[in-house]
This record gives C-alpha cells, sequence and structure tokens, in this order.
C-alpha cells in the first residue's frame, strides 16, 4: 500500500470524528442555550413574587392613608392603581410557571390569600375613616394569619426558583466546560484535516494521479469544511477557496480564483507592517501563525477573524495557506488584534 493512500485512509477515518466532535458541540451548546433560558426564567419569576409582595404593601400603605386621611379620594386611586398593578404581576407569574407542577400549587395556594388580603384592605377602607377605624381592622389575628401565610407562600416560590437557577447555573458551566474542551481539541484535529487535505489535494506530480474515494473524501471534507480555507502561490495567486471562505467574504462560487491574497486582509492599518513581519517571521521557521486579522470582504465591510497562516511545501514548489473562521466586524487596527502562537 503506497504512502498517499495510507494518508488518505487515516484522513478518511478522521471525518467521522470531526462530524461527532461537531455534533457534541451543537449539542452542548443547545444545552447552554437551554439552560441560560431556565435561568433568565427562574430570574423572572423570582423579580414577580418579589414585585407582587411590594405591590401587596404598598396596596396596604395606599388604604391605610385613605382611612386616617379621612377618605381623601387620591389614596384610594393610588390604591385602585397598586391593585391593577399586583393583579396582572400574579398573572404573568401564573404563565410563567404554568409548566412547573409544584410551583403551580404554591401559586394556587397564594392567589386567595392575596385576594383576601385586598378584600380585608376593602372592608377597612369602607368601615370608617379615621385612624381608629384602620388599626382595629389590620391589628386581628385573622389578618395577621393572611400576612403570615402570603409571606411564607411567596418565600416557598422564590425557593424553587433559587433551586432551579442554581441547577440550571452548575448545568451550564459544565456544559461550557464541555463545549470549550471540544472547541480546543476539536480545532485542532480540523487544522491538522486543513493541512492534509491542502497537501494531498496541492501535491504536484501526485495530485494527477488521485482517482476514486481518496480524492472525492479529500475533496468533499475541504468542500464541507466549516472553516474558510484559500490556497495561493507563493507570488500571491489564488488557486483555491472553499465555500466556507467564499461565503465569509462574500463571494460567490469561483470569483476569489485568480485574485492576489493580498486583497484577503486589510493590512493598511496602524501597526500592519509588524504583524506581517511576525507572519513572515513565523513561516520562516516553518511555523505556523496563528491570531486575529481583520479579513476584507468584498463590499469592502471588515471583520476581525480567528485566522492561521501556513506554508506548504511541495517539491519545487511553495503555496500559502490561509484558514479563517467567522469573526466579530471592526473597525480596529491590525496590530491590536493579532497575537501570534507560541
Amino acid at each position: 500500500m503506497s504512502e498517499r493512500r495510507k494518508i488518505a485512509i487515516g484522513y478518511a477515518l478522521a471525518v467521522p470524528v470531526v462530524l461527532l466532535i461537531v455534533l457534541l458541540l451543537h449539542t452542548s451548546l443547545v444545552g447552554v442555550s437551554g439552560s441560560t433560558k431556565e435561568i433568565t426564567e427562574a430570574a423572572q419569576v423570582m423579580e414577580g413574587v418579589n414585585s407582587a409582595d411590594l405591590l401587596v404593601k404598598e396596596a396596604g400603605a395606599n388604604a391605610q392613608k385613605y382611612v386616617t386621611s379621612g377618605g381623601d379620594q387620591t389614596y384610594k386611586l393610588a390604591y385602585q392603581k397598586s391593585v391593577a398593578k399586583l393583579r396582572d404581576t400574579m398573572q404573568k407569574i401564573g404563565l410563567q410557571t404554568k409548566d412547573e407542577q409544584s410551583v403551580q400549587e404554591k401559586f394556587r395556594a397564594l392567589m386567595p390569600l392575596v385576594s383576601k388580603r385586598l378584600g380585608l384592605f376593602d372592608q377597612a377602607m369602607a368601615a370608617g375613616k379615621k385612624p381608629a377605624d384602620w388599626d382595629k381592622a389590620v391589628s386581628g389575628a385573622e389578618v395577621q394569619s393572611v400576612l403570615s401565610d402570603i409571606e411564607k407562600t411567596m418565600d416557598e416560590i422564590n425557593g424553587v426558583q433559587q433551586v432551579r437557577l442554581n441547577q440550571q447555573v452548575a448545568a451550564c458551566a459544565a456544559r461550557m466546560r464541555v463545549a470549550k474542551a471540544l472547541t480546543t481539541y476539536g480545532g485542532g484535529l480540523l487544522i491538522w484535516l486543513v493541512a492534509v487535505g491542502a497537501v494531498l489535494l496541492f501535491y504536484d506530480e501526485k495530485a494527477r494521479a488521485w482517482k476514486g474515494v481518496e480524492r472525492r473524501v479529500h475533496t468533499k471534507v475541504l468542500q464541507i469544511l466549516p472553516l474558510g480555507v484559500t490556497v495561493a502561490t507563493d507570488a500571491g495567486i489564488i488557486l483555491y477557496a472553499n465555500p466556507a471562505e467564499e461565503d465569509l467574504l462574500g463571494y460567490g462560487p469561483g470569483e476569489l480564483l485568480g485574485n492576489n491574497a493580498a486583497h484577503l486582509h486589510d493590512l493598511e492599518g496602524p501597526g500592519s507592517e509588524r504583524t506581517v513581519n511576525e507572519i513572515l517571521d513565523r513561516l520562516g521557521e516553518g511555523k505556523t501563525w496563528e491570531g486575529e486579522l481583520p479579513i476584507r470582504k468584498k463590499d469592502g465591510t471588515t471583520l476581525k477573524a480567528p485566522s492561521w497562516v501556513m506554508n506548504l511545501d511541495v517539491p519545487g514548489k511553495v503555496y500559502r495557506v490561509f484558514v479563517h473562521r467567522e469573526g466579530r466586524r471592526s473597525t480596529a487596527g491590525l496590530g491590536d488584534a493579532a497575537h501570534p502562537s507560541a
């Protein structure tokens, strides 16, 4: 078996591993998204419960002012607004917890307690308009019992949400660790596959002898790879750009071929000369340069993208391989973004 065929077989076997890594990474990120949603919902329920507690107290304060002021309508209107806000808040809590059976049971117990508390306020406002009337209406054992039950039930709902929040924070952190590990090790494997694919795709005389499964596998991987790959001659003429690179830069199929690789990057900003020298020094040592580069899209906008630059030595020829991963839109200079790897 030829050495080239051995490389091709190893490369073909690595493809399912890459696909598995991508699948696991996707699953982890979906899990992170789900945990984030759960955390947000739990926090919103806790915020709603706290708001309801404050609105109950606010309604009581306005009812007291109405009675002790001798029936000032301003306080009655304020009381009615507080009650309307309270009912709206309680309705939102009910909708947010409709899928949580344990919370719904507590919420169903809370609703009549709040209604009873408001009923006592209404009775006090209707019974009299003197400070003594208010003291008499709110000092009974029944009133204190209702207040205690409301506070207890609200604390129980918040307790359930706090447990939910803590569990999802821990789950989110664990999934992020998995995603980080997959990105680190999976990214290394992808870079290795890119290098192998480039060697096999542009290996001068042997390239013409490729056939069958080997060639289809190598080409297919570069076509579906979620990283942008460009291969250029040592003079900078682009010979190959995969679909991910064309999409990232906004070009149509084949539009990059024949262009100069210098147009891929915005190398005119402050610090550009230093970064270019760092790249050339790195490549002169036969190593891969890694960092952020401002890539120039077809429409003239630039993106700061994690990038790799490497030389591909073929007997009698040298090709330059650029690998880009989608990054962030930028207007900053190149010198602040690029950090060569060790």
